[in-house]
């Protein structure tokens, strides 16, 4: 890293010397350079600063997808495996019971194993919908916009 410090500090030194007025310019010259030296270092700026911006939207977006990726996940096998088989167990003699001579081919446990599984089903598309929704305003949209601009700034000054 230091042996390349005296290049880095002699181009730097050189590119200062290129950009500093000759003596037969006269002042407007080196003001107009000054200025639109000025000018692209804002405009690079700005174009920065949007795009910094726009990435910090598409985080959040990135992480409300994640985060109900992580519930989809967790609803699908925690609900599936814990709550299913317990409320299961407890519920199937009262389904016995209330269907008596009614089912004889379906036990009251698998009825209520259908039932679960349509409600988490149902639960599961949900989660499933809010994934593949997209988000209300595009992503990088300013930035894409002023692309576009500068594209056709650019064909039309050449």
């Amino acid at each position: 890293m230091a042996a390349n410090a005296p290049s880095n500090n002699a181009q730097t030194i050189l590119d200062a010397e290129e950009a500093a007025p000759t003596p037969e310019a006269s002042g407007s010259e080196a003001s107009t350079q000054t200025s639109f030296q000025q000018n692209v270092v804002n405009f690079l700026s700005a174009r920065a600063e949007l795009a910094s911006i726009e990435a910090t939207e598409a985080a959040e977006h990135v992480a409300k997808k994640l985060i109900s990726g992580i519930a989809l996940a967790f609803c699908a096998f925690f609900t599936w495996s814990l709550l299913l088989a317990s409320l299961t167990g407890l519920l199937a003699p009262f389904i016995d019971q209330a269907l008596g001579e009614k089912a004889n081919q379906l036990p009251g446990w698998a009825i209520i194993l259908l039932i679960w599984a349509i409600l988490h089903g149902i639960a599961g598309y949900l989660f499933f919908s809010k994934l593949k929704k997209k988000p209300a305003t595009p992503l990088f949209e300013l930035s894409l916009k002023e692309l576009e601009l500068d594209k056709q700034w650019l064909k039309k000054n050449k």
